[in-house]
């Protein structure tokens, strides 16, 4: 049986790992007698996670297709929510050739938290400040929970971090789910959870601490 896994937005990010460009460059034709400078492109695939500054990051991020094909080979299941897809659409430079997660399939979780509908954009519509509004809204005794500790709970008087508040509500959503793992490569936002005192319903896992979880020991 496939282990039912939720794909925190920011693994899509840094899946986006393929990325077509044009390169510049300076190239001199000779026209006898003189010379013309020109300026012609190459096709080129870009790898943006080459710039992650932090080794333990970047090592993370270079296990994703290995994850994705735990997915398509069918040992892991990948599920996330419309919010979650919704995020991804502010996110520059996902157009990977690669697909959005290296072809494996991700499927949108119906009816989770709960049987809704909303708009999510349109015109002088603030499509970011509309989905914290509706989170914001939610009222569970349980959500509430992972809010405080995740982080994003500041204090009664204090508006929730609205990072912080998004990552709780992915939670929550893969937790009433049934999900097993829940996968991220957010360290601060794993941190404050082993540091709360919560009992989280699933493993919130790094790529690496997944694949020790599902690959059978060499």
């Amino acid at each position: 049986m496939s282990a039912l896994t939720f794909i925190d937005t920011n693994i899509l990010k840094f899946a986006a790992s393929e990325l077509f460009r044009l390169r510049p460059r300076l190239e001199t034709l000779q026209w006898v007698p003189t010379s013309v400078d020109l300026v012609v492109h190459d096709e080129v695939i870009v790898n943006p996670n080459d710039r992650i500054a932090n080794p333990t990051l970047k090592s993370e991020a270079a296990l994703l297709p290995r994850v994705a094909a735990h997915g398509k080979s069918g040992v892991l299941d990948f599920v996330q929510t419309v919010e979650a897809l919704y995020e991804t659409w502010g996110i520059p430079n996902m157009d990977s050739e690669s697909g959005p997660f290296y072809g494996a399939t991700v499927r949108l979780l119906k009816d989770i938290p709960f049987k809704y509908g909303r708009v999510m954009g349109g015109l002088g519509v603030d499509g970011e400040a509309e989905q914290l509004r509706f989170i914001n809204s939610i009222r569970d005794s349980r959500f509430e929970a992972i809010q405080r500790a995740s982080g994003a709970f500041q204090g009664a008087n204090n508006p929730r971090n609205s990072n912080q508040l998004v990552d709780a509500f992915h939670i929550w959503c893969a937790e009433l789910a049934g999900c097993t793992y829940f996968l991220s490569l957010d360290f601060k936002l794993k941190k404050s959870l082993a540091q709360s005192k919560i009992e989280l319903r699933l493993q919130v896992v790094r790529p690496s601490e997944l694949l020790v979880a599902i690959e059978p020991a060499a």
